[in-house]
């Protein structure tokens, strides 16, 4: 394996970077870094053409996007990397294309539009800051799914990056989320049918791109009908992390995985402190079902607001965590009416928020909540806030059946 400095070479653009993999029919992987940021991103070449790409900031979000688009048939939570990262979605194609779950042309839009959302964050993050270059030489990938040209590839992104600029959206990344912060203004200004659609949608947790694909509809033409909201502030752009793997997975090629979470029993005992997570977003209760039951501790998952105090009454839960944005009743309204009842009067409520400001703060104390969690959610964090109020899961304890 040999590396090629990236002062070794003259030019020092994207486009002129690939160029030369392109020329000098070059195979392994170009390792690209934003200085002053700590995105990475990787192309893959074999002889010049180009074969995967993968880096940037929502790794296994493009990951299930894109395979739910292109490949409906998969269950694209179940074919994830248990750590997410380099190539490892790649070997999962193969896999997929040689089990005969997906056909080799769909295995081929995946990668043609994985290449095309990562050659676009790119050129988008070169107007923004300088890009450093590292040539690494090594093995080829198995390259028998597809072998794009990379010069077809730059030009294809490059225009879609031109109709961005065009229309005034050169800062707006699409991998930011939207939410909504002012339902009675949007409501003013869209029809009752468009008004439905977007609270039930604009979450804080969808990014234009996830968005786009909700609505069928182009990028480009969903991100201009969402800037005069955001301009106006009815809507507001957020920085969202990635999603956590899923916490079982059918791994394709051999592999390790990974466990960032304490050793404790994979199904937790009914003696354990049982979480409730009131959150209409199907994706946050999965995320918080998978960080908390790993931990040791039980859960149960609310995803309409109206059901939330049958559902808390049943249960008795330990401990709430409360999404303040939902539809119908929000995060505030739904601790009033905890607060209200008088076994829940002292259980702590953390209310989850992609809004942390001062008078998000102020209200919600108000209203009684123990404390705020900002949006998107960390294992670490939201494993700090249960230990502050609950004891530790007991470990060893036979499980109830």
């Amino acid at each position: 394996m040999t590396t090629i400095a990236a002062n070794a070479l003259t030019k020092n653009s994207l486009a002129d970077r690939i160029e030369i993999c392109q020329q000098k029919q070059f195979t392994g992987r170009l390792e690209i870094t934003a200085k002053g940021d700590r995105q990475h991103w990787n192309l893959y070449f074999c002889l010049g053409r180009l074969i995967w790409a993968t880096g940037g900031v929502h790794l296994i979000k493009r990951w299930q996007r894109l395979l739910a688009q292109y490949c409906p048939q998969v269950n694209s939570q179940k074919y994830v990397s248990l750590e997410g990262k380099k190539v490892e979605e790649y070997h999962l194609l193969i896999g997929l294309v040689k089990k005969q779950e997906i056909k080799g042309e769909e295995a081929v839009r995946v990668i043609r539009n994985t290449v095309t959302e990562v050659l676009f964050d790119l050129l988008q993050q070169e107007t923004l800051g300088e890009l450093t270059f590292v040539s690494t030489c090594h093995n080829a990938l198995n390259a028998s799914l597809t072998m794009l040209n990379p010069q077809h590839a730059v030009s294809y992104s490059k225009q879609a990056w031109e109709q961005w600029c065009k229309a005034g959206l050169e800062t707006i990344s699409p991998n930011a989320a939207v939410l909504l912060c002012q339902k009675e203004q949007l409501q003013k200004y869209t029809s009752p049918p468009v008004y439905k659609t977007l609270i039930k949608i604009v979450d804080g947790e969808r990014t234009l791109r996830d968005l786009a694909v909700l609505m069928k509809q182009d990028l480009l033409l969903v991100t201009r009908l969402l800037s005069p909201y955001i301009r106006q502030g009815i809507m507001e752009l957020i920085k969202i992390g990635d999603l956590l793997p899923p916490a079982t997975g059918e791994q394709l090629e051999p592999h390790q995985p990974t466990n960032n979470f304490p050793t404790l029993p994979a199904t937790p005992t009914s003696k354990q402190p049982l979480i409730a997570c009131i959150d209409d977003s199907p994706i946050m209760g999965q995320l918080m079902k998978h960080i908390l039951t790993k931990a040791g501790y039980r859960f149960v998952g609310i995803s309409d607001a109206l059901e939330a105090l049958p559902v808390l009454l049943e249960s008795q839960p330990d401990l709430i965590f409360l999404d303040l944005m939902m539809p119908i009743a929000n995060g505030y309204e739904v601790c009033s009416q905890i607060r209200r009842i008088t076994q829940f009067k002292n259980i702590p409520v953390i209310i989850l928020t992609g809004n942390d400001g001062i008078v998000d703060r102020v209200r919600a104390k108000i209203v009684g909540s123990s404390e705020f969690l900002s949006k998107p959610i960390k294992p670490e964090q939201v494993l700090a806030v249960v230990r502050k109020y609950l004891p530790a899961p007991l470990a060893g304890n036979k499980v109830d059946t």
